[in-house]
């Protein structure tokens, strides 16, 4: 029993009350599960993925598909500035709103990374 009550305890300190659901956290607290969240850092109940590489766009800016955010994103993510495309928008997306600012902090926050992290294709090259 006590051991029981350690355990709850330890999982409300590390994932919070409301991520908490059983053995499939919650990490971002969009109602998606860890496990099979295609962006488990930002919150997409949406899970929008344009390039259906299970990774989210909003953890994927890895456009080229070669596992890493290089200068061949960046060639495709400036071609992409203030157009309309979604494979390039990485903030929640809102009907009509065009490749801006808040976009391309993101993509600068992950030049030279990695996409991810995702649920769906953990230990993948696609999004880790």
């Amino acid at each position: 029993m006590k051991l029981a009550i350690f355990a709850a305890t330890c999982a409300f300190l590390l994932w919070g009350a409301p991520a908490f659901a059983g053995s499939n956290p919650d990490f971002d607290l969009d109602g998606v599960g860890d496990v099979i969240d295609n962006c488990s850092v930002a919150p997409n109940s949406a899970q929008d993925d344009t390039d259906l590489d299970d990774c989210g766009n909003l953890c994927d800016a890895d456009y080229d598909q070669l596992g890493d955010i290089g200068i061949t994103d960046f060639n495709s993510f400036r071609g992409a500035f203030l157009t309309a495309s979604d494979l390039h928008k990485h903030t929640q997306p809102v009907p009509g709103q065009t490749v801006g600012i808040g976009d391309f902090n993101y993509f600068r926050s992950t030049f030279l990374g990695t996409p991810g992290p995702s649920g769906t294709t953990a230990g993948t090259l696609a999004c880790p």
